[in-house]
Parts: structure tokens; sequence; C-alpha cells
């Protein structure tokens, strides 16, 4: 997982919601400075705040990790 891409992925979905990101860090019980390092890159997301992040957004987790999933991936052999 691509720290930057994913802070660029949770950047867009905070703009999607409407919510600054202060209120997402309220609502998702995490600090806004956690939150804020997410975004930027700054700090690596543990597999339990990537999910806690995914849920909140209602996402699917490979969405969060720039991944496609399996069924969308061509098969190359």
């Amino acid at each position: 997982m691509d720290r930057k891409e994913v802070g660029r992925r949770i950047r867009s979905w905070i703009v999607d919601s409407g919510k600054s990101q202060e209120q997402v860090a309220e609502e998702m019980g995490v600090s806004f400075g956690a939150l804020k390092s997410w975004i930027y890159g700054n700090r690596t997301i543990s597999l339990d705040q990537a999910v806690l992040i995914a849920n909140y957004f209602q996402k699917p987790l490979d969405e969060l990790a720039c991944r496609r999933r399996a069924k969308d991936m061509a098969i190359v052999s």
C-alpha cells in the first residue's frame, strides 16, 4: 500500500462526504492529528485502522488500498 495514494483516497472520500476532517476524525473516534498524518502519508495505517476507515466510508478495503478486486482483474498467463 502506497501511503501517499491511500492518503489521497481518504482525502477524496472526506471531500465527497461533505464533512470536515475534524468532524470525520471525531466521528471515527481517532485524533485529528492521526487522520491528518494518514492523509498526508506521514504515518502508516494499521490493518485495524484501515478497516475502520473503509467501514466509516462504507467502501471496500481494497479500494482504500488502491487495489482492484480479483474479479475485476484480467488473468495473465
